[in-house]
């Protein structure tokens, strides 16, 4: 057995966390050296870079000999047909909430006008999906699944927050991406508050891949389309304390062992998640 397959046995998780950063931020390093670094080139680079957590994921998965329970969970697409409602609608409902929130906030009026046309929805969500959701396999498919074999979901999805944030540090320095154009500690906390989210929905779709890549795209889609962050730093804090009350809500009503609506649902609660 090679250094590197016994390494990735005995430290999965941090052999995840190195095989991602390593592909994503060789590629955001090519990127950044580009002459335009938002030019075709620069571009492919960046969507390229975005794949790293998908393939530390089956790298990994195949190194430490998990990769048929890995590839389950990425294809396990018949669940309940709620959760695909609820991957998709949530993140629509929750923000429009929150822009009709922060308009009270702003002038004691409520109204929608902050919304781009709905016709540019479906377009933004699909941009959505490619430009995060591909994450989804890595983060949730892998390390959570995994982390889940030795502590509670809540601590797992916090090692996975952490995990995120970090390897999306070089794009605050990437002329062109939305992370340049953000401040690091709301990043964080957001980061911190959706990992809780998409890890209760994760547990509760019984662990679906599929549902987690969709609400997470549907987020970033919705995000965008909304123009929340548009507006000023109100309307991140009102995004922030809205993420933080849902999260919080979710821990307090599932429970931090499972972060699942129904605890039999949860991927592999107690069992070696393979």
């Amino acid at each position: 057995m090679s250094r590197i397959s016994t390494f990735a046995r005995r430290y999965p998780i941090p052999a995840y966390a190195a095989t991602a950063y390593t592909f994503s931020w060789v590629a955001w390093g090519l990127q950044y050296l580009q002459p335009d670094p938002m030019g075709p080139v620069g571009t492919l680079l960046f969507l390229i870079g975005g794949l790293g957590p998908l393939v530390a994921g089956v790298i990994v998965a195949l190194l430490v000999g998990s990769f048929d329970g890995f590839r389950d969970r990425l294809f396990r697409w018949r669940v309940s047909p709620v959760w695909y409602v609820v991957s998709i609608g949530g993140p629509l409902v929750g923000l429009v909430t929150l822009v009709a929130i922060d308009s009270v906030l702003s002038d004691g009026q409520f109204r929608l006008t902050g919304l781009h046309p709905l016709t540019t929805l479906p377009g933004a969500i699909l941009i959505g999906l490619v430009l995060g959701g591909l994450e989804e396999p890595g983060w949730r498919g892998f390390a959570q699944a995994r982390l889940q074999k030795r502590h509670n979901a809540l601590v797992a999805s916090g090692i996975v927050a952490v995990m995120w944030v970090v390897w999306h540090l070089p794009l605050f320095v990437l002329p062109g991406t939305s992370q340049s154009e953000f401040s690091f500690v709301p990043f964080a906390v957001m980061g911190l508050t959706l990992a809780i989210i998409f890890a209760w929905l994760f547990n509760s779709a019984g662990g679906s891949v599929p549902v987690v890549v969709l609400a997470h795209g549907a987020f970033n889609g919705a995000l965008g389309w909304s123009g929340l962050l548009e507006t000023g730093n109100q309307s991140l804090a009102v995004l922030i304390v809205g993420l933080g009350l849902i999260s919080v809500a979710l821990v307090f009503v599932s429970g931090p062992s499972t972060l699942s609506t129904d605890p039999e649902s949860r991927s592999e609660p107690s069992n070696p998640v393979r």
